[in-house]
């Protein structure tokens, strides 16, 4: 008996097209058409050469109408990198007060037992917070200091392990001082070279630096030991960086001696104790620690405040326990559930979609204002890590207030598009797998904004 070839044919035209419509969509949220200007942007997609290389999500969301105007494959999961700190960030809103709690304590005869609870102001050179130091220092009992409280790593899971003396990636700890890192001072002369005066931020430090002589190989100015605060300084010939910022290795006896040292006091170290600590002492501002990690992508802070979040909600500092309670608590309703492993977006474990990200995006403004959301943002061509990208042409306000996010083969956007038409659209870029640039990537998104904003 013969069979009709025709089902089979049906078939094989059929499955391409039902994949074509899983990588690219023209309908909305609630079933609506978006705008006939909408393949436009699909085109923008499709012949370009950097997206073609590279795994890319996208989200065009309004709000107003509460329509996704253009998608693609945005229901997938993707490594958003600092695009994270975006739930960071209505973690940190949603659980902490205006002015974090800095010191947990109690006082006992003339002995003040105290814990921290991850606040990253304590003398942080970046701000000006004075206040958790002058309430140690001018406390007239003996200080005991215990971290107890603290059940957590001092890495983020999933953190590469050759990042120890970068800048970028300073170790958790309960109770930060001086951002986790020292600050190596050096003068610009015949060689590169310490300055002789103040070497290092904090002083403390100088004791652990070692002097070399270059011999004319390339090698690292500052070369910190893996495993501990030991550090080879070899002066070169070149245009070094006036200050390197180098993480410090934490650990219990060090802080207290740290302490000991900043304080002009002893300050002692206690590994358990059996008491309450029902006194809290508040320091650091929320907002100026929300705006700068936001603003710069200080992956410090945004790490330091899930340990807040957990230590506020469970009076244990653990990054899991934060992001566990912050899923179930307030991302309930996002359309897909991040998979979330740390607070500043540093591993690849973490994997988000574009569409939670622009719903995310409109719960910000939605509960904490347009205003005050926008105050948290990197704006294009105005501020932090988008200055000098997506700049509005000469006498126009800024149109793009927006979180990137970068890490090897990765790069992200997610943010707040003003078009010019007067219409405010969420959108999420989210770009992994490709072995080009990042900035071409960059690039190509700038098209796609720029054509968003003249058209919409």
């Amino acid at each position: 008996m013969k069979h009709s070839i025709f089902p089979k044919l049906f078939v094989l035209v059929l499955i391409p097209l039902i994949v074509l419509s899983c990588q690219t969509s023209e309908t909305t949220i609630n079933g609506d058409i978006p705008p006939a200007d909408s393949p436009a942007i699909h085109d923008l997609f499709e012949q370009s050469d950097a997206f073609s290389q590279s795994m890319t999500g996208f989200a065009l969301y309004d709000p107003e109408a509460e329509v996704m105007i253009y998608e693609r494959d945005s229901d997938r999961y993707y490594v958003p990198a600092s695009n994270t700190k975006i739930l960071t960030l209505y973690a940190s809103l949603k659980s902490l007060p205006e002015t974090l709690p800095s010191l947990r304590y109690t006082v006992q005869n003339d002995t003040l037992y105290f814990q921290g609870t991850g606040d990253p102001g304590f003398l942080n050179p970046n701000f000006d917070f004075t206040e958790t130091y002058n309430f140690l220092s001018e406390r007239d009992e003996v200080l005991v200091f215990t971290d107890q409280n603290y059940t957590d790593e001092h890495f983020g899971s999933g953190w590469a392990w050759d990042w120890y003396p970068a800048a970028y990636a300073p170790e958790k700890s309960p109770l930060p001082i001086y951002g986790n890192m020292m600050r190596l001072q050096t003068e610009q002369v015949a060689l590169v070279q310490l300055n002789e005066e103040t070497p290092v931020k904090p002083g403390f430090f100088e004791r652990y630096i070692e002097r070399d002589e270059w011999n004319g190989e390339e090698i690292q100015l500052v070369k910190r030991s893996h495993r501990s605060n030991d550090m080879l300084y070899t002066p070169k010939a070149d245009t070094a960086r006036q200050e390197r910022n180098v993480p410090f290795v934490y650990d219990s006896e060090l802080l207290v001696e740290m302490l000991s040292d900043t304080l002009g006091r002893n300050v002692h170290y206690a590994e358990s104790i059996d008491l309450e600590f029902d006194e809290t002492f508040y320091g650091s501002p929320a907002d100026s620690l929300y705006e700068r990690f936001m603003v710069v992508s200080d992956n410090f802070i945004a790490e330091q405040l899930m340990l807040m979040i957990s230590e506020q909600e469970f009076g244990e500092m653990n990054t899991s326990r934060a992001i566990n309670h912050v899923l179930d608590e307030y991302f309930g309703d996002l359309p897909q559930r991040p998979n979330w492993r740390d607070g500043s977006g540093l591993t690849k474990y973490n994997l988000v979609t574009p569409h939670s990200l622009v719903i995310l995006l409109e719960k910000l403004i939605d509960e904490f204002g347009e205003e005050r959301t926008l105050g948290y943002f990197p704006v294009g061509g105005v501020s932090g890590t988008i200055s000098g990208l997506y700049r509005a042409p000469e006498g126009e306000d800024p149109y793009v207030y927006a979180k990137t996010g970068t890490l090897s083969n990765t790069t992200a956007l997610s943010g707040y598009i003003y078009t010019d038409s007067g219409r405010r659209l969420n959108f999420s870029f989210l770009n992994n797998n490709y072995v080009i640039s990042n900035n071409r990537m960059r690039l190509e998104m700038q098209n796609v904004l720029e054509f968003i904003k003249e058209n919409y």
